[in-house]
């Protein structure tokens, strides 16, 4: 088995299973887990691809898709290739990842929910006063207002705060969002909207 992240580096893994029926990661789990710094408060995705591999994100704490980088791998090259070949064969090879925070619904979340910055920025956010949420399935589509440090609220760690606010709390509703389950904001910028969905 194999674990892969976006950008494609894969980790070999064992699978096995406990006395108790579960299955659990076992050798190459620690060396994936420290390579990707994961922390007990991170959330952690799998999808199984149906060919021994399971493609991985990672959120830490405030909802923020981890960000790793590892050295590009070597490249090579042939005499007889134009560098216009070998920029396009590296932009081939590079995987396009949009931005996308994960939370858990809490109570605290029945009128707003902040936005990390990375996210914010990578979205093109900042500034903005609105953005369209789209949840999925179903398609339903609302604007929602985007409310930047607010004098009464109070700031994150790193005196950055952003919240979906006006129009959240309908867009919750309609979509029939359910408190304590997990939901992923991902931009899709050919679309121009956050699509929405349980994961």
């Amino acid at each position: 088995m194999r674990l892969r992240i976006g950008s494609g580096e894969t980790w070999d893994i064992k699978v096995e299973q406990a006395d108790d029926g579960h299955y659990y990661f076992t050798k190459g789990w620690k060396d994936f887990a420290l390579d990707l710094k994961l922390e007990r408060s991170d959330f952690v995705g799998f999808t199984f691809d149906d060919n021994s591999t399971f493609d991985v994100t990672a959120w830490g704490s405030d909802g923020c898709g981890k960000e790793y980088s590892f050295p590009h791998p070597y490249v090579v090259v042939d005499d007889d290739s134009s560098e216009d070949e070998l920029l396009e064969q590296q932009e081939e090879e590079t995987n396009v990842i949009n931005p996308k925070f994960v939370i858990v619904l809490q109570r605290s979340h029945i009128s707003r929910v902040s936005i990390c910055k990375n996210y914010a920025e990578e979205a093109g956010l900042i500034g903005k006063k609105r953005v369209f949420l789209e949840y999925q399935p179903g398609g339903y589509r609302s604007s929602v207002a985007l409310d930047f440090r607010s004098k009464n609220m109070r700031l994150n760690k790193n005196g950055f705060r952003l919240d979906f606010a006006k129009g959240w709390r309908d867009f919750r509703k309609a979509t029939g969002m359910h408190f304590y389950r997990t939901y992923s904001f991902e931009f899709i910028p050919w679309k121009g909207v956050i699509q929405v969905k349980e994961v």
